[in-house]
């Protein structure tokens, strides 16, 4: 990376990050906003391959829940629901 004011902006940027004041999509488009209107930047040949380093590091994870917990959190609160109803009928 040649830009020293990208250089500092990342930084900035990835604190803010961090800390949940930025979210990663927002760091990323004003990445891509800077890289838009400077001429170092553009003329940077391996800028994009650290950009998308970038990307991976600061990427949130996604781990999915598995579908079997999904089917019992569903279930769970169901049969929560129907408990209620049942236990005003019963006082009646």
């Amino acid at each position: 990376m040649q830009c020293e004011r990208l250089k500092f902006l990342i930084r900035d940027w990835y604190q803010q990050v961090r800390e949940f004041t930025l979210s990663p999509t927002k760091m990323m488009e004003l990445v891509d906003r800077h890289v838009k209107n400077c001429e170092t930047c553009q003329g940077d040949e391996e800028l994009s391959l650290e950009l998308e380093q970038l990307r991976e590091i600061i990427r949130v994870p996604y781990v999915p829940i598995p579908k079997e917990e999904r089917e019992e959190e569903v279930m769970e609160e169901f049969e929560y629901v129907y408990e209620e109803e049942d236990k005003e009928e019963e006082e009646y």
